[in-house]
């Protein structure tokens, strides 16, 4: 009787996983690598390789190329070694529509999604360094009428802006200080700390202060990765014994949480907080960090690559993708499981930065790539450097 019953109930069973849907994998994202080798741009459609073009008339022999992507407009950046601000009009890549002149070098952009991008409106602002005249601004780079405009004295050394909701805030590398300018008001804020491992035991009052190199917010807190300064200092010692801490803080500079690592100069340029984690990449490890937020407890070290530079977060911060300028791909961190999930070649020698995209900017620029595009391209050896270089 039990047989007849459970050979009866085969069929619906079967019926029933029939009708139940398999779990489907995740669909992949569309976005554009920029990099080196030469200066040039690679299209994945869902993940796929579609082809790619060169960035015509800029300088070639670098590694790392910023660049920002607004509506038709892609602006370029070589950062940190040049004031040459780049904008080409989409697809064509054969020139640049125009090529504007900073007061100093252009730091980096590497903002991890596009709502941490300086952006009020059409005003991208920029910070620019002139280590010769010991002089740094933020410009204002008008995106519709393609002009730099605006540039404010910040400090000697300010870096790699972020928008924190209306206010607009750079770290200054040489200085323990972050600028927030929000409207036409600058405001110098100086982050200090008095904790257990720093005091002095006959100078109570004593305090530690940061200068920060890369900065990042999750909308609530700010995230700095830099060095600590003793009183007294006039200029950070950023030396190649330096290594990199990451502060977790309020925006009105009140410190929550610190975790020192052992990065080397250049530290951990690339930031990125997603799902209550934040990714920081160390190129002289080869890793990525990840910690908790805000507590900023460990919770991975991931070996990534050769030299993981940038970090930048997909759609809906599912995953994580991080560059490797010298070995050439990038790699994609899932951000619930900690693990690599994908490596994806490129075909430039030197990636270095991720842009998503959507399916209307990915129709447009398949008219502009080719798979046939060669990227092994190059006169001198490349340039890898991080600031500290006259204006070129």
């Amino acid at each position: 009787m039990y047989k007849k019953l459970l050979f009866s109930l085969i069929p619906l069973l079967l019926l029933l996983l029939f009708l139940i849907p398999s779990p489907q994998p995740p669909s992949e994202d569309t976005f554009i690598v920029v990099g080196g080798g030469p200066p040039s741009i690679a299209l994945y459609v869902n993940g796929v390789y579609v082809g790619g073009a060169a960035l015509n008339d800029v300088w070639p022999n670098y590694t790392m190329y910023d660049a920002f992507l607004w509506g038709d407009k892609l602006v370029v950046t070589i950062a940190e070694v040049s004031k040459w601000v780049y904008v080409f009009h989409l697809p064509d890549f054969s020139r640049p529509a125009v090529v504007l002149r900073a007061p100093g070098n252009v730091s980096h952009f590497l903002y991890y999604t596009p709502e941490v991008a300086p952006l009020n409106g059409s005003i991208l602002w920029l910070a620019v360094f002139n280590t010769t005249e010991k002089r740094g601004y933020i410009c204002a780079l008008d995106l519709v009428n393609e002009v730099i405009q605006n540039c404010v004295p910040v400090g000697i050394y300010p870096h790699a802006p972020i928008k924190l909701g209306s206010s607009v805030i750079t770290p200054l590398i040489r200085e323990p200080y972050l600028v927030f300018k929000e409207g036409g008001r600058i405001e110098r804020r100086l982050v200090s700390k008095s904790w257990p491992p720093y005091v002095n035991a006959h100078d109570p009052l004593r305090y530690t202060y940061f200068s920060f190199h890369m900065i990042t917010t999750d909308g609530r807190y700010i995230y700095g990765e830099g060095h600590a300064i003793e009183p007294g200092y006039l200029l950070s010692p950023i030396t190649v014994h330096a290594h990199s801490y990451i502060i977790s803080m309020t925006p009105s500079g009140e410190v929550i949480a610190y975790y020192p690592t052992s990065a080397l100069p250049p530290g951990l340029p690339g930031l990125a907080v997603c799902r209550g984690k934040l990714f920081a990449t160390s190129p002289l490890e080869g890793v990525v960090y990840v910690l908790s937020t805000p507590e900023l407890k460990p919770l991975s070290l991931l070996k990534v690559g050769k030299v993981p530079w940038g970090v930048f977060a997909n759609r809906d911060c599912s995953r994580v993708y991080v560059t490797d300028i010298i070995g050439g791909f990038v790699y994609v961190i899932d951000v619930e499981s900690l693990s690599i999930v994908r490596r994806v070649e490129t075909p430039m020698t030197w990636p270095h930065t991720v842009i998503f995209i959507d399916n209307a900017a990915a129709e447009r620029l398949k008219t502009a790539v080719s798979k046939r595009f060669a990227y092994n391209f190059t006169v001198f050896p490349p340039i890898l450097s991080c600031g500290d270089l006259p204006p070129s």
